[in-house]
């Protein structure tokens, strides 16, 4: 059998099996990489775990510790207090404004899961003092899915991203990938976008839906009652220099992700760099307990990215990704398909399937397709790798579509409560992110 069918035999039973959710992705991953580089004699062995040593997975790797230092240390908190407790959380619709605006800034450079998790208790805290009038269940949707898109806007926001990116970097002349702020040409208008929805139909969506007036409206919100106060003195005991010092370097990551692409600064540093640098500043100076640091990386997700690389590496190799994409530009119209309509099938198919599969899956798998459909077109394959790094972030409309929507639920909600309110925002994401990349990226 020829080895461009083997590996598109790998692929599709790769992405039943991320679909089946049975297994970890990252055995699934694993799985898929090693097979490929024993069924495929054209690819180097070496490419099976060539990922763990790209740029992208030592960057992932050290922003969530330097990530984990902000938390760790209160920072975090006090950022989500100053906001709360300002005259920005006076009114309902107000406060849900605030909380998405600022969760979307958040976790554009901060773990979104790590984000929902102090904002959670943060809106339970502000709704329990406000005297009926600011209801939880009514903002910690919005903060949720605000921060999931607000994840999109950099290379560092989320993991998909780097899913997408380690398999762009497998590819010849690309191995520098996606620069930090990429996807924010596409993902920033619809970041916006999303906070006015929020703060207009959203609004009016989320009564409608959510019935704040019924008797069971807060049935099963574990957030609904939250003593003033309870979380006081959680961070009493953590120094303020740690926090100071956490805070300073991730400020320092920033700049340096900023700088990275220029001279001189890109003699010296790259994403891999910088986020080890970071990394050892927290660690080394005891922001963040070594053993703690390590033993909460999300490794399921930090594998796959590792393992992903090489299931786009044989694909390539052995011609199957070539055999699709020619598959698919044959029925879009050959050689004479339209960009725009090929930007909108990658935006709408990447967007339905990350809300029944890994975001990671989704854009490890649809990357390399795109990838080859891009180079027999004799286009770059960046804009189509962006659009579907920002597109794999955009699951808002099932409760499974990825962890925040799950990390919500004990708020109440229901999977019906997804669809109604998440399904309306999602056409409108993409729709937003499909316009911005014909503008700005071709």
């Amino acid at each position: 059998m020829d080895s461009s069918i083997i590996a598109i035999i790998i692929a599709a039973v790769t992405i039943i099996l991320f679909m089946m959710n049975k297994l970890p992705m990252s055995v699934v991953a694993m799985g898929s990489s090693v097979a490929m580089g024993i069924f495929i004699p054209e690819m180097e062995l070496s490419s099976v775990y060539a990922g763990f040593s790209a740029p992208g997975w030592a960057m992932v790797v050290g922003m969530c510790i330097v990530s984990a230092a902000l938390f760790e240390t209160g920072v975090a908190k006090r950022i989500g207090d100053l906001i709360g407790n300002s005259f920005l959380a006076k009114t309902e619709r107000r406060f849900i404004i605030t909380a998405s605006a600022v969760c979307t800034l958040m976790s554009a450079f901060m773990s979104n899961n790590g984000t929902v998790a102090i904002w959670m208790p943060l809106i339970a805290v502000v709704a329990a003092g406000s005297g009926g009038h600011i209801r939880s269940k009514m903002v910690i949707f919005p903060a949720g899915t605000a921060a999931i898109i607000g994840g999109a806007c950099t290379l560092v926001g989320s993991t998909s991203q780097l899913a997408a990116n380690a398999v762009l970097q497998g590819y010849d002349g690309f191995e520098a990938g996606l620069g930090m702020f990429d996807t924010a040409k596409v993902m920033v208008p619809a970041a916006i976008v999303q906070i006015i929805f929020w703060g207009t139909i959203g609004y009016t969506l989320l009564k409608k839906v959510l019935k704040p007036e019924s008797p069971d409206f807060n049935k099963g919100n574990m957030y609904a009652t939250v003593p003033v106060g309870a979380q006081d003195d959680q961070y009493a005991d953590v120094p303020k220099w740690k926090g100071n010092v956490a805070l300073g370097t991730m400020l320092l990551c920033i700049f340096l992700f900023v700088v990275s692409g220029f001279a001189p600064f890109n003699s010296h540093f790259n994403i891999g760099v910088i986020g080890m640098l970071g990394a050892a500043i927290v660690l080394g100076t005891g922001c963040l307990p070594v053993g703690k640091a390590y033993s909460e990386l999300p490794w399921d997700v930090l594998i796959t990215i590792g393992g992903i690389a090489g299931l786009g590496t044989g694909l390539d190799v052995s011609g199957g990704g070539a055999l699709i994409a020619n598959f698919v530009l044959n029925l879009f119209g050959g050689k004479s398909a339209s960009i725009v309509v090929l930007t909108i099938v990658i935006a709408v198919l990447t967007s339905i399937l990350t809300n029944f599969m890994s975001n990671n899956a989704t854009a490890a798998m649809l990357s390399p397709i795109c990838i080859a459909m891009a180079l027999s077109l004799g286009i770059s394959p960046i804009p189509w790798v962006i659009v579907i790094a920002a597109c794999s972030n955009l699951a808002i409309a099932t409760s499974y579509g990825t962890a925040v929507n799950m990390q919500i639920l004990p708020a109440g909600y229901k999977f019906s409560d997804f669809v109604k309110i998440g399904g309306p925002l999602l056409v409108i994401m993409i729709a937003v992110v499909t316009v911005s990349s014909l503008i700005v990226l071709f």
